[in-house]
């Protein structure tokens, strides 16, 4: 009987929760390509079609807490409105499992999305970044001219970039206590994951030899240069291997408004990454938190959803007007906290989590005092 049910319950909630999945999906990659309109036009269209597809993974794990909520607004709120709950309450099925099939959609809706960014986002994103950029000027290396880009260890930066990706006066830079490392070279080249120099010049300078008074001028000199190594020909290759390649740094860097490529153990990784500074480490931190707390917001808005369905969503109108509104005062919640964390008026934790934990308090209060769910 109880499976039986089950399995209504599930009939019940799955097409709207595809609908609404489909539908705020599709809404998120079309808002956030309306200020791109002008630059679109004119790339070739199979390239852009498969740009747009990139999207929706992101879109995707961002809406899925909305499609839940409207699904379970729409099918409770039916079955109230058709007195089915209370048929299924005189039958001695108590109401609160009703909500077991949903909580179960709940987990997997957020186990889901967890590992969508931990393992598909990062590639996804990391290729919307760079192909748009391939779609509309022929790369994007050039928008990255200038800039302090860490990689690994170093602080990379480059004068310019040849029509075939080539990098030209590039500098790398890295600190480690007193001591400085300085690579700079000609010209360089991406594989992957590694940068190959030519006509390169590596140093490593001691500046604490700077404090001695000691000794002579000539001896300063010789601690505080401890390497001095320059290639052999113009020609001779000197590779040095990253974490991110070319297309990571150019979604990252480059300005064009994209998600962030890292996934949920890199940010972790840069948020306790001593070698970065403050605000880069509050960042990772932020995303950290908010590719956590946006998975468990299925969770949240379930809590939420429950209550609201029984007491007020008879309608269809009233339960999508329940859904714009819960979902407004979540996003609100979400973008709010994660700004004041961003900022440092929170602790990291705290801004990206309060939006989840207010509206868990203020599901769980209507679903325990004002339903029948107990």
């Amino acid at each position: 009987m109880l499976r039986r049910l089950d399995r209504y319950l599930l009939n019940e909630s799955l097409p709207p929760f595809l609908f609404g999945l489909l539908l705020y999906s599709g809404l998120a990659v079309m808002s956030a390509n309306l200020p791109r309109l002008g630059w679109i036009v004119g790339t070739p269209l199979g390239g852009l079609l498969y740009w747009l597809l990139l999207q929706f993974p992101a879109a995707i794990v961002q809406t899925l807490p909305i499609a839940l909520l409207l699904a379970v607004l729409l099918s409770f709120g039916r079955l109230a409105a058709a007195n089915e709950l209370l048929a299924v309450q005189a039958g001695g099925i108590a109401l609160r499992r009703l909500g077991a099939p949903l909580l179960v959609l709940g987990l997997l809706a957020a186990g889901f999305a967890l590992s969508m960014n931990q393992w598909v986002l990062p590639w996804t994103n990391v290729r919307v970044g760079s192909l748009w950029w391939e779609l509309t000027s022929g790369g994007g290396l050039y928008r990255l001219v200038q800039q302090k880009l860490p990689v690994g260890d170093y602080t990379l930066s480059f004068s310019a970039v040849t029509p075939d990706d080539e990098l030209l006066g590039v500098r790398l830079e890295a600190w480690q206590d007193d001591e400085l490392s300085v690579v700079l070279a000609e010209r360089a080249r991406f594989t992957g994951e590694s940068l190959t120099l030519y006509g390169y010049h590596s140093a490593r300078l001691d500046l604490g030899a700077l404090t001695d008074a000691s000794g002579d001028a000539e001896t300063v000199l010789g601690n505080l240069v401890r390497l001095n190594n320059r290639a052999t020909t113009p020609d001779a290759p000197l590779t040095l291997s990253f974490s991110e390649d070319p297309d990571a740094l150019i979604t990252r860097y480059s300005g064009g408004g994209f998600e962030d490529a890292r996934s949920i153990s890199q940010a972790r990784q840069d948020a306790y990454d001593a070698g970065l500074g403050v605000t880069e480490r509050r960042a990772a931190a932020v995303l950290f938190h908010r590719k956590l707390a946006e998975p468990f917001a299925n969770l949240t808005l379930l809590a939420v959803a429950l209550p609201l369905a029984v007491l007020h969503a008879r309608s269809r109108s009233v339960a999508f007007g329940l859904s714009l509104s819960v979902t407004l005062a979540w996003y609100v919640l979400l973008t709010l906290g994660q700004l004041l964390a961003q900022a440092g008026v929170l602790p990291v934790w705290l801004g990206l989590w309060f939006g989840n934990a207010l509206l868990l308090s203020v599901g769980l209060y209507l679903l325990y005092t004002r339903t029948n769910l107990r």
